[in-house]
C-alpha cells in the first residue's frame, strides 16, 4: 500500500525551479564524484592544481542546487508541511548560504580551510535543515514519502557534510546524485499527474 499524495494546485514555476535544482545537483554531484575517484586526494589543505579548483568551484551549483530544490518542492507543498516547512527552508538557507565566504575565500586564498569555522558551522544548518525538510515532505504528501529521506540520506553521506567524515567514502557523492535524479522522477509523476487531472477537469 502507498501513502496518498496530494496534487498541488501550483502554476509551473514551482515545478519547473524544481527540475532545474535537481537536474543542477544531480550534475554538480555526479561532477564531485568523478573528481573523487579519479584525481589524487590531496594530503594538504592547499589548493594547488586543476582539479583542487574545480572540486572548490563544485561547491557552488551543489549548494545552490540544494536551495532551489528545497525551495521549489517547500512551495510546491503549499502550506501543507506546516511551521516545520518553513524552518527547514530557513535552516536550509541559513547552511547553503553560509558555505559561500568559505568557498570564495578559499580560492582566493588557495586554502582550503578558509574560514573553517562557518564552513563547519554551515554543515551543522544544512544539515539539520535537510532532515527537517525531509520530515516536512513526508507530512506534506505532495511526493513520495521516501525522497525527502533520500535527499538527506544523500547529502550527509555524499554531500559537503559526508565529505571525510564518519560515513562518507571515495565516490560517495555518486548517491547524493542518485537520490537527486529519484526525486526529479518522483517531481516529473506529480507533474504528469496533476495535468491528467486537469485534462479531465475539462
Amino acid at each position: 500500500m502507498t501513502a496518498q499524495t496530494h496534487a498541488p494546485a501550483s502554476g509551473p514555476r514551482p515545478y519547473l525551479l524544481a527540475r532545474i535544482g535537481l537536474l543542477t545537483g544531480a550534475a554538480a554531484a555526479a561532477v564531485l564524484a568523478l573528481l573523487d575517484l579519479f584525481t589524487t586526494v590531496p594530503e594538504h589543505d592547499r589548493i594547488v592544481d586543476v582539479a583542487d579548483y574545480a572540486f572548490t568551484v563544485d561547491g557552488f551549483p551543489l549548494i545552490g542546487a540544494l536551495l532551489v530544490s528545497v525551495a521549489a518542492i517547500h512551495s510546491l507543498h503549499e502550506g501543507r508541511d506546516g511551521r516545520l516547512g518553513t524552518l527547514a527552508l530557513i535552516l536550509t538557507t541559513a547552511g547553503t548560504i553560509g558555505f559561500v565566504p568559505p568557498l570564495v575565500a578559499s580560492l582566493f586564498s588557495a586554502d582550503a580551510e578558509s574560514l573553517g569555522p562557518l564552513y563547519l558551522l554551515s554543515m551543522l544548518v544544512s544539515l539539520v535543515g535537510v532532515v527537517l525538510f525531509a520530515v516536512a515532505l513526508l507530512l506534506a504528501k505532495v511526493l513520495p514519502w521516501w525522497a525527502g529521506f533520500s535527499l538527506a540520506v544523500g547529502w550527509v553521506v555524499g554531500g559537503p557534510v559526508g565529505e571525510g567524515g564518519p560515513l562518507g567514502f571515495r565516490g560517495s557523492a555518486l548517491l547524493l546524485a542518485a537520490a537527486y535524479v529519484a526525486v526529479y522522477a518522483a517531481v516529473a509523476v506529480v507533474v504528469s499527474r496533476r495535468a491528467r487531472e486537469r485534462a479531465a477537469s475539462r
